[in-house]
């Protein structure tokens, strides 16, 4: 494949092949530049000579201006001190406000700078059109007021802010292409290279004028890359600026080479398909299925050129075994990779603490972060088993584990101050790439050092300026910097697969491409603009728009297809959201080119990913683990034990016979176990006094006194009492004192009816032998008889049905937790209180549910009858023994359930 760099040294030899010394080549880029060198190398291999010098088109504007360009941060910072000092309020905005806009402003002048737009009358139109789009016939508000006295300080902020970087010998780019302009004669006069300008399409005012004036000169020459198939027709946007060019300069028609100058490259037998895929991994995973198919010498002619920069890592993590050599050029973006979000944690710890103590919440997320634990090691452990176990909201950590070193850095007060947040990060950092050095983890190495370059470069801006006054101003920048520190892959720029963006692909050609996101909003961008400028006023002074952008990217797209051979054009067809699966025009223009010789198809595809169903878990029974579930039984099961092992066996292996807890968390919101502790405890020490003796409404009407002071006392035991003043936390407290509440009152409306209710024990603990091998033990919440009928009943803070407490399959009633194990539970206290002592022949057993409290006591029934009788305890007797057997048996296994 002949490239179009190929084709330009060709030409380029013809013409200059005796003066390469005294060359100068501009390419749109420093990795166009680098691919020129090594093919000028292949064609003159044998030869020797001198080669010229390569120059991007950034170098070549900043050395003739004799400015340097300065950090996005660095202008932000400068641009607030000319604010600052130029503001006609008398309270200027603050640093951290003024952030939020400042960006666009000098995005904004630096678009006016690079377009050479005069100033003043620019300036003057945009303040009048803001003062129009606020025209009322009413008196304007302070806010109104204030909003155009900005935009009519916007001309005394440019001009102050230009002086002010010139003085200081730095500029930002629409800036130095301002300068440049104004110095291009003189540069020019002490200069006496030739120069050679090739593969720039959209060119700002500002090029436009440095190159024309290049081209006046004798020795400079310069190539357009455009296929004549661009020229005419539906295809004509991909020409939009060349042509214009090509009309216009005068300096052109001697100087002036467009490649190919005839044959089209685009329109001939190559092989296009468009894919449609449902959402961006999924794409990302189809490009690893494309190269699989590829042969090495393929990889090493093919680029994959992203439309969205942000799935660089899942790509990398989603190429096949058979790449192996990658060369990546758009670098890896400190914000993508997962140790970014230590620093940021870090700083909402500080952000949010309140009066020198931590939200539980933020120092557990920081104890999590990969860079905490390698810390602290044992001591995270400790720390997060304190927080835990003493249900600490906020807290000082280093109070938890005194004489920590390591504690004591990541968690010392900033006091708000920029200075000490820069101080402990390099501090920290330092640390870490000791323990990093010793464990010998290389990558984790090459990221600390960009994060202490990020966070000396804020050392350094803080030292030179007084606004980082406050960590969340110091976060705004480090997120700023964040984004624009990159960490470079090192590899060899010229073998393997080429990863890249869209505008790395300038100049260069492939014979494999793939191309990743082309749809409407991200291949082309759409019409989303950052700036402060109107499209009426961008079209009054012929500034860009997005109808440019479009342009822009037309040709990069179509550029990248011309000497290929075959392209895989992926676009994401899953319609979720505004714009999602709406392929981008640059397919339907290659659907619709009736002139096409090349093959287009579409397609829709789906990446193939090996998803293993889930397997249950099994776990098989051995003789040690029988004789540690014969020692349980004997010593006891619990109803909620027992059906723990009904709802799912693995769940009863994990925590009976393995002893493995529920993780045990702070309750930063009350749990509803612990609102369930709360409602049990209140009702006992209220009834406790009255135990055995006859209830009567006077007895109701004095608990109904004690019951919020009493709930308020529970909560104290149960929960930190400073929790519950304020949020979900105050609205569940009054939850758990309305439930008690209602429980009193309608207790007292059954003894205003004639009811006669007498407690004969609360929170009963029972221990009772069913079988020699076999034990039940649990706690009644209450025992009770009510006109005569013996009672046992189970609180329930959650809503019961009546449902629930019917037996209708006894089969059922040791098989499905969902339906019977309310059943099972009580009927298991019912067995114990009849093995201890015999029950009346007027018995029942059932729950209170304190959310559907209006039912009353829902009762135990079976086949409609409500009594606990010798019959019924007997047959559950046979089923609970058969589950108890299944549970000894060395050939059941424990069987996962899907719950």
């Amino acid at each position: 494949m002949t490239t179009f760099i190929d084709e330009v040294i060709s030409d380029f030899l013809s013409r200059h092949s005796q003066n390469l010394v005294n060359t100068v080549v501009i390419l749109p880029s420093k990795r166009a530049g680098a691919f020129f060198t090594k093919k000028l190398r292949l064609h003159l291999e044998g030869q020797f000579t001198f080669l010229p010098k390569t120059l991007s088109i950034e170098e070549l504007i900043e050395d003739i201006s004799g400015l340097t360009a300065a950090s996005s941060t660095q202008l932000q910072v400068e641009l607030y001190q000319v604010y600052l000092r130029e503001c006609p309020e008398d309270e200027p905005e603050n640093f951290l406000s003024f952030l939020g806009w400042a960006q666009t402003l000098i995005g904004d002048f630096n678009e006016i700078d690079r377009h050479l737009i005069p100033q003043e009358s620019f300036f003057d139109y945009l303040s009048a059109v803001k003062e129009l789009n606020q025209w009322s016939t009413e008196q304007p508000t302070e806010l109104i007021s204030n909003y155009l006295k900005f935009w009519r300080s916007v001309k005394t902020y440019y001009s102050a802010f230009t002086k002010h970087l010139i003085e200081k010998g730095i500029a930002y780019q629409g800036m130095l292409y301002r300068e440049s302009v104004s110095r291009i004669e003189s540069y020019l006069n002490n200069d006496q290279n030739n120069y050679i300008f090739c593969g720039f399409n959209a060119l700002n005012r500002a090029e436009q004028q440095l190159i024309r004036t290049f081209l006046q000169r004798e020795g400079t020459h310069i190539y357009w890359d455009l296929d004549p198939y661009f020229r005419t027709g539906q295809n004509r946007i991909a020409h939009t600026f060349i042509s214009k060019y090509l009309e216009e300069w005068s300096e052109l028609k001697a100087n002036s080479t467009l490649l190919p100058q005839a044959q089209s490259n685009f329109n001939t037998p190559k092989t296009i398909k468009s894919i449609g895929i449902a959402q961006n991994i999924g794409q990302i995973k189809y490009v690893g299925q494309i190269l699989e198919s590829f042969s090495p010498d393929d990889i090493n002619d093919t680029a994959v050129v992203l439309g969205d920069e942000g799935l660089l890592l899942p790509l990398l993590n989603s190429l096949p075994p058979g790449v192996k050599t990658v060369n990546v050029t758009m670098g890896l973006s400190l914000d993508q990779i997962s140790q970014a979000a230590f620093f940021e944690t870090w700083f909402q710890l500080q952000i949010n603490k309140r009066d020198s103590e931590y939200y539980y919440k933020d120092v557990l997320a920081l104890l999590d972060q990969p860079y905490a634990i390698a810390l602290l090691g044992g001591s995270r452990n400790l720390l997060k088993a304190k927080i835990t176990s003493e249900n600490l909201i906020y807290l000082k950590p280093q109070e938890l584990v005194a004489h920590n070193q390591a504690v004591n850095l990541l968690f010392e007060d900033w006091k708000d101050a920029s200075q000490a947040a820069i101080t402990a990060s390099l501090n920290l950092i330092d640390q870490l790439k000791a323990i990093m050095q010793a464990e010998q983890k290389w990558i984790e190495l090459e990221f600390l050092a960009a994060f202490e370059r990020l966070f000396n470069q804020l050392g350094d801006l803080n030292a030179s300026y007084p606004y980082f006054n406050t960590v969340k101003t110091l976060r705004q920048f480090y997120r700023d910097l964040l984004q624009k520190e990159t960490l470079d892959f090192k590899g060899d720029p010229y073998q393997g697969l080429q990863i890249m963006g869209v505008l790395e692909s300038r100049v260069i050609d492939f014979k494999h491409v793939i191309i990743t996101s082309l749809n409407e909003g991200t291949l082309p961008s759409g019409k989303s603009q950052n700036s402060f400028i109107p499209f009426d006023l961008k079209i009054e002074y012929n500034l860009p728009t997005y109808r440019e952008k479009d342009a822009i990217y037309a040709y990069h797209f179509f550029r990248l297809l011309q000497r290929a051979e075959t392209a895989h054009l992926l676009f994401n067809n899953e319609a979720s959201g505004l714009n999602s699966g709406e392929k981008s025009r640059f397919l339907l223009q290659l659907a619709t080119d009736s002139e096409a010789l090349y093959h287009y198809s579409e397609s829709t595809a789906s990446a193939s990913v090996k998803i293993e169903p889930p397997k249950l878990k099994a776990v098989s029974k051995t003789p040690e683990l029988i004789e540690s579930l014969k020692k349980h039984a004997r010593s006891g099961f619990s109803p909620s034990a027992l059906t723990t092992y009904i709802r799912n066996p693995i769940d009863f292996y994990y925590k009976y016979v393995l002893g493995i807890e529920e993780l045990e968390e702070v309750e930063d919101t009350i749990a509803h176990n612990t609102l369930g502790t709360v409602v049990h405890e209140s009702l006992e020490q209220l009834y406790k006094p009255y135990l055995n003796e006859v209830l009567s409404p006077a007895i109701l009407q004095n608990l109904l006194k004690q019951c919020d002071a009493e709930v308020s006392r529970q909560f104290e035991l149960c929960y930190n009492i400073g929790n519950i003043k304020t949020g979900k936390n105050l609205i569940i407290f009054n939850v758990a004192k309305q439930f008690v509440r209602n429980f009193l009152q309608a207790e007292l409306v059954q003894l205003e009816a004639g009811s006669e209710i007498l407690i004969t024990g609360l929170e009963l603990k029972f221990e009772t032998q069913i079988r020699p091998d076999l034990k039940l033990k649990g706690t009644v919440d209450r025992m009770d008889r009510v006109d005569g009928t013996l009672r046992i009943l189970d609180y329930k803070t959650g809503r019961v049905e009546a449902g629930e407490l019917v037996i209708k399959d006894w089969e059922t009633l040791i098989t499905d937790y969902k339906k019977q194990s309310k059943a099972f539970q009580v009927l298991c206290y019912a067995l114990m209180l009849s093995k201890e002592k015999s029950l009346p022949e007027q018995a029942e057993a059932g729950i209170i549910s304190f959310k559907n409290l209006g039912r009353g006591f829902l009762k135990l029934s079976e086949s409609k009858e409500t009594s606990i009788t010798p019959e019924l305890l007997e047959t559950f007797e046979v089923y609970l023994n058969k589950l108890i057997d299944e549970i000894l048996d060395i050939n059941t296994p424990f069987i996962e359930k899907e719950v």
